[in-house]
């Protein structure tokens, strides 16, 4: 599945209000025990699924509410409540409640896809199950991780560009702050007090559950999906005055998405092609293949100092090609779209603007 958190659009035209009793075909919300859905009203982020394939391939499904209506239909009573305890409507508890969450989930999508192609189901459209990627906007699969975990080097080529010749023995882990990130399409906002920032596409893993000590074999159950991510630093704060962790934790310096797809759908992550290209320039290219430390030895590693929880975020490294290793030192600017494109993960994309220099004022 591709799971994403969204919110409808503001300015998304609603349906016909004439509708609104024949939303679910034949039967009413108040028949089904339901309360009243506007499915345009603003404000509310949920968690959804991407339609995978036919007429209406790359729609988003609310989950939640697909779930409510599919046990309204199965006669289950206070089926919003129901729904509510079985699929939560925010990323982070719905990690928590893995794996049950996830067949629940999928049970909803299903209920869905079956209904779109059915011609006496309910209908789905005018339920407010299903929204036209146009009408939803996406925020990162994971709003808000509880920690980010990213790794330096980790890919040979980019380490000798960036000077550092000799191999390290075990992977050398470095904190992003969870506040950086925002999700698909949103702004990179270049910091007025930084002269120099440059961007890494990277394989993201999401972790699924708790894990501490875990084996090398055994890493990757530890894993629910995976997106894409873009590693932005301010490298003149990063290198010359050795700020790492702020150089790397500014405001949107995180990006993430657009979708999490879960590890089902991956089923080798360390052989899936990745590139960055930058306002229309290719950047970065290569296979996953190319780690020096697989993702099975970081989870591994870093679980044996430390708890991995549900909703953390592991970036896995980049690529050479990055802009600082250029010979013309290519840095963001003001105007630049940045776009992190991973084979059966997807493409992110963001644009960049710099801060106006008295906007702290």
């Amino acid at each position: 599945m591709h799971i994403v958190t969204f919110e409808r659009r503001r300015d998304s035209a609603p349906d016909d209000p004439r509708d609104s009793a024949r939303r679910l075909g034949s039967m009413g919300d108040a028949a089904l025990g339901l309360e009243p859905l506007d499915p345009h009203r603003p404000g509310a982020r949920r968690l959804g699924a991407v339609i995978p394939a036919g007429p209406d391939a790359g729609a988003v499904v609310d989950l939640n509410r697909a779930l409510a209506v599919k046990l309204a239909y199965e006669d289950v009573g206070a089926p919003e409540a129901e729904a509510d305890s079985l699929l939560p409507t925010d990323l982070l508890r719905f990690l928590r409640r893995l794996p049950d969450s996830l067949e629940f989930a999928r049970s909803a999508l299903e209920f869905v896809v079956e209904s779109i192609e059915s011609y006496d189901a309910p209908d789905v459209r005018r339920a407010g199950l299903v929204e036209p990627r146009r009408r939803v906007r996406l925020y990162a699969p994971v709003p808000r991780p509880g920690k980010i975990l990213a790794v330096a080097g980790n890919y040979p080529a980019h380490a000798s560009q960036r000077g550092s010749e000799e191999p390290s023995v075990e992977p050398i882990l470095f904190l992003k702050a969870p506040s950086a990130v925002i999700g698909p399409e949103d702004e990179i906002v270049i910091p007025a007090a930084s002269s120099y920032v440059d961007c890494e596409g990277e394989l993201a893993v999401v972790i699924g559950r708790a894990a501490r000590r875990v084996p090398i074999e055994d890493a990757l159950e530890c894993v629910a999906g995976y997106c894409a991510a873009s590693d932005v630093s301010a490298r003149d704060f990063q290198e010359p005055r050795a700020q790492h962790f702020i150089g790397r934790s500014c405001d949107t310096f995180a990006p993430l998405g657009p979708s999490l797809v879960t590890a089902d759908e991956i089923p080798d992550p360390q052989d899936l092609a990745i590139r960055t290209v930058v306002s229309g320039a290719p950047q970065q290219s290569g296979r996953t293949k190319e780690m020096r430390f697989p993702i099975a030895r970081l989870i591994a590693f870093a679980s044996s100092l430390m708890t991995l929880e549900p909703g953390d975020v592991l970036l896995t490294g980049t690529l050479s090609g990055v802009g600082s290793a250029q010979r013309a030192g290519r840095r963001l600017r003001d105007g630049d779209v940045v776009e992190v494109e991973i084979e059966r993960v997807g493409r992110l994309c963001n644009y960049v603007r710099e801060e106006p220099a008295d906007s702290g004022r």
